[in-house]
């Protein structure tokens, strides 16, 4: 049985500012998230929803570059000892050249990499080697609709200690309703995953401590991306956003009293 359900944050690199995104992700993380993604903005994420991609749009338009990402990263490493990891899609890391972005998160101290649109058996251009050469965890992703003979194949090849299931199909933001449709899925994807000594974190569409308190015992921790960014867009001017986060990050996690 599971003791403890981790958390990974999640914020997009430059928004709504450099400073304001590090001042989120610092609260996020003191707020009791052990992992957090550092999403490099694309202006046409085929995985996330409006909240996030406007985001993103916001971010590209006032001036986001690749190293304000890594910059970011590298600031989170050097003044936490949680792990971060950089999210993004394989566009951007083919034009910053794969090496290169390879390199730049070993830097960085990057804990790992999320890349969906890099899927697993398709071509990859190297990355997934680069990464394992480098110490950075690949994290694969599982989808609803992934047959269980290739999630056992994902988990006895993936070096990285856990996968990201996604909950449901479509896009991020929405909430998802954990029924039992849902929990079965995400059980049988655990036990698979165990017999390789692999975990699993869950997300998309969670956002809410209740259904925290439904996958404990049952998964190693859960994603909230679009939960945090919803928070930051409630309080663009606000000057104590690190405590504001701190402060919804422990709401979250504080799914033992709902």
């Amino acid at each position: 049985m599971k003791e403890k359900l981790e958390l990974m944050g999640h914020v997009i690199a430059g928004y709504p500012t450099t400073q304001a995104c590090l001042c989120a992700a610092t609260g996020i993380l003191r707020g009791g998230a052990k992992y957090l993604e550092v999403q490099f903005p694309f202006s046409d994420g085929n995985a996330d929803g409006m909240l996030i991609q406007s985001a993103s749009d916001y971010s590209l338009q006032h001036g986001f570059v690749p190293q304000h990402g890594f910059t970011i990263i590298d600031t989170l490493v050097r003044n936490t000892a949680k792990h971060i990891l950089a999210m993004t899609y394989a566009n951007i890391v083919l034009k910053y050249g794969i090496q290169d972005f390879v390199s730049e998160l070993q830097k960085c101290g990057a804990y790992g990499a999320i890349i969906p649109d890099f899927g697993f058996g398709e071509e990859d251009f190297g990355m997934r080697s680069l990464c394992e050469e480098r110490g950075i965890h690949f994290i694969e992703l599982i989808a609803p609709l992934t047959p269980q003979k290739r999630i056992r194949e994902i988990a006895k090849q993936t070096r990285a200690p856990f996968l990201y299931v996604v909950a449901r199909n479509g896009l991020t933001g929405k909430q998802t309703i954990l029924n039992r449709e849902v929990l079965e899925y995400i059980e049988d994807v655990a036990e698979i995953c165990a017999l390789e000594e692999k975990e699993i974190m869950v997300g998309f569409g969670i956002n809410h401590a209740s259904q925290l308190a439904l996958l404990q015992h049952k998964v190693y921790g859960v994603v909230a991306g679009s939960y945090f960014v919803n928070i930051i867009n409630q309080h663009l001017q606000d000057d104590n956003l690190m405590e504001i986060l701190q402060d919804s990050t422990q709401k979250l996690l504080a799914f033992d009293k709902v």
